[in-house]
């Protein structure tokens, strides 16, 4: 679950930040940033407009502008590369998850809706990767997003649901695992088929639209759950 060792884990490694690794010549921080930076940028690019299988390390390097060699010092291989570039894809909505997993202020559904999309919306392509990964079972790294990210979620949602039910706000007689399937999917949905839903308004769907969606769903979804 979201735990402070699981914040810890997904937060990038800050210490000795100012040394550079055995076997490479000191470069300035700013540098390191950067060509770390362009290879992450450079792999999203790469994996959002093809396969995990056809995306070779070449390409993302030269897209980059960098070499080869610059994957393998600061991500080990390919897969270690698609992993960094998923968990810091993550951060931000884990921690705002967590933020309102621990506050006492949560008093509908509506909240996670607001967060998921506030979260979300400005980089809609990130559940189209997981999707890939997930469903389609593309790449190597299935098992590391779910057991590194979609379960420490699963159970932050939950916790957030029986808050909820303690508080009287949802029927606690109602399984708490299901609840959070039905919100996951009203969440996750609209993301994935945002071209479909475009198609028929026919109009650009931003931010806010998303929390328009956001109090729709958490109202029509509560109001069934109530006791």
């Amino acid at each position: 679950m979201f735990t402070k060792n699981f914040l810890f884990y997904i937060q990038p490694n800050v210490f000795n930040m100012s040394k550079s690794p055995v076997g490479r010549p000191a470069v300035s921080d700013a540098n390191e940033t950067s060509v770390r930076e362009r290879l992450l940028l450079a792999a999203k690019k790469s994996f959002l407009e093809d396969s995990y299988e056809k995306v070779s390390t070449r390409h993302i390097a030269t897209l980059a502008d960098t070499s080869i060699a610059m994957i393998r010092y600061y991500f080990g291989s390919k897969e270690g590369l698609y992993q960094e570039l998923i968990r810091t894809q993550f951060i931000p909505i884990a921690e705002r998850l967590i933020s309102l997993q621990n506050s006492d202020d949560v008093d509908s559904l509506e909240s996670f809706f607001k967060v998921y999309y506030e979260t979300m919306v400005p980089d809609q392509q990130f559940p189209l990767l997981m999707m890939r990964t997930l469903s389609l079972k593309q790449g190597p790294s299935r098992k590391y997003i779910l057991d590194q990210i979609v379960d420490p979620m699963r159970h932050t949602i939950h916790k957030i649901i029986k808050r909820l039910q303690n508080k009287g706000k949802i029927d606690a007689s109602l399984d708490a695992e299901m609840i959070g399937i039905s919100m996951l999917s009203l969440a996750v949905m609209p993301m994935l088929a945002k071209s479909v839903f475009e198609y028929h308004k026919g109009e650009n769907l931003g931010l806010e639209f998303y929390l328009d969606l956001a109090k729709h769903n958490g109202q029509i979804l509560q109001s069934g759950l109530r006791s």
